[in-house]
């Protein structure tokens, strides 16, 4: 009897200098970084040779009219008939990482894109990355279908869209050439306070 209750006892000894050891000695815990950055409006500047290119190369860019600014196939079509109609206008962006990690900015989201005649372009012609604390611009183009709006009649319709930036921590490269795959966020584009 006694053995069976020295045994008991050991075990229970064993086990709490294992808990003990486990709450005194873990390993810290790893807290995720927040990745954010910070995107503020620049200069909005009349874009006459984007209207320009777009129509000397209907082959190319039609498609882009479709599905990057969100026209549609004949939205894109109906432009095409009539360009001369249309403004185009490039809204620059100072882009702020706020983090300790790279990012990778690719692009923008536009909540009802095409309202109202604007059409915003949602690529940024590839992928821009930013170091840690870096700063980069960007940009997005935007077509007005009212030919007729002044510069500050246009920047002040652009301001009442919601805009946000599309970004990930930069992909992490592996041997195989594959890339880690990273959480994709969001950050509204603010107006800039300098007037």
């Amino acid at each position: 009897m006694k053995k069976a209750i020295i045994a008991v006892v050991a075990v229970i000894v064993v086990a709490a200098i294992a808990i003990g050891g486990y709450f005194i000695f873990k390993p810290e815990e790893k807290t995720t970084e927040e990745i954010t950055l910070t995107a503020i409006k620049d200069d909005f500047v009349l874009n006459d040779n984007l209207l320009v290119a777009l129509v000397k190369n209907p082959d190319r860019y039609q498609a882009a009219l479709a599905n990057e600014y969100g026209m549609g196939e004949s939205k894109a079509i109906e432009f095409y008939q009539a360009p001369e109609n249309w403004l185009a206008f490039e809204q620059i962006i100072e882009i702020t990482n706020n983090s300790t990690e790279s990012i990778t900015v690719y692009g923008f989201e536009v909540e009802n894109n095409g309202k109202n005649g604007i059409y915003v372009n949602t690529r940024i012609g590839g992928e821009l990355g930013i170091s840690p604390a870096g700063t980069g611009p960007a940009s997005f183009s935007v077509l007005f279908e009212n030919g007729d709006l002044s510069t500050d009649e246009a920047k002040a319709l652009i301001d009442e869209l919601n805009i946000k930036v599309v970004y990930t921590k930069t992909p992490a490269e592996y041997d195989d050439g594959s890339e880690s795959v990273e959480e994709t966020k969001t950050a509204a584009i603010e107006k800039s306070d300098v007037i």
